[in-house]
Parts: structure tokens; sequence; C-alpha cells
């Protein structure tokens, strides 16, 4: 015979235990990057800007695309072929914001850049751009979008 009550136990203690690694795993997640939220609102911004243009020359437009599994990150598209992912990301305690343009012919990566915020404190008002061998240059909010999206127009960064 099966001892439903002794397997009602274990069931509990599992969901039980469950329970306490999802929180300390939602204690292990970077604390929202309010650069990165700024961000987002400016990429929509500029988005709708571009397709008001776009519209006019009956050219492909912007889409924002939302998935719940990437909640930390923007999905972008630009007509059928070009897809843009924004996303953050700490590292070494440093706050960043990744753009990375895919599209044809393969929908491999084309493109990429990645947007660089040493402190946190300053990652509420200015970001660099990471480049080898270049000079620092410093982003507000607003010109991190822009930048994104004529990047995505362009087909690539510059």
């Amino acid at each position: 015979m099966t001892d439903y009550a002794k397997l009602a136990d274990l069931a509990r203690l599992k969901d039980i235990a469950d329970k306490t690694t999802a929180e300390e795993h939602k204690k292990l997640r970077p604390d929202h990057c309010s650069f990165f939220a700024s961000v987002t609102k400016h990429l929509v911004e500029e988005m709708k800007k571009a397709n008001v243009e776009l519209h006019k020359r009956r050219a492909p437009i912007f889409e924002q695309i939302y998935l719940p599994s990437f909640d930390e990150e923007i999905l972008l598209t630009y007509g059928t072929d070009s897809l843009c992912r924004v996303g953050r990301g700490i590292m070494k305690g440093e706050c960043r914001i990744t753009a990375v343009i895919s599209g044809p012919p393969n929908g491999f990566e084309i493109s990429r850049r990645v947007y660089l915020c040493k402190q946190e404190e300053t990652c509420r008002e200015v970001i660099t751009i990471e480049e080898p061998a270049s000079k620092t240059i410093t982003f507000a909010p607003d010109e991190v979008a822009a930048d994104i999206i004529s990047g995505v127009l362009l087909g690539k960064f510059q």
C-alpha cells in the first residue's frame, strides 16, 4: 500500500524548498537599472518618430515585440527582416546595455554595440560606448535610443 500521508508531507516540504530557492534566485538578479528604464521609454518615443517618417515613404516600420520570458530585454523589429535585441546586464559591477542587430540573409548577428556604465550612480545619468582603441563617448538616455534606432535603420552600428 502507498502511504499518501507521507507522500503529501514530502510534497509539501518540496514545495517549500522550491519557493525558498525561487526567492533566493530573485535576490541574485541584478537590481533594476533606472537608466535602462529611461532608455526603454526613449526607444519607444524614437520608434514612433521614425515610424511617422517611414510610413510617409512607404517603407517598413518598427514594431516592438513583447515576450514574457524576455522581461529584461526589448525586442524591436524593422520590417520582416531585421531584429534588434536591447538588453541590460551587470558584469563585474558594471551596468551594461547591449544592442544586437540580427538580420538577413541568415538571421545571424550583424552588428553589436555595448553601452557601458562603470558606476551605478552615473548609470542614472550618462553611459559610454565600449569600443577598443577609441575615445570615450558619453550618452544620455535619449541619445542611446536615437543611436540604436539609427543603427537598425542603417543595418549596423557605426
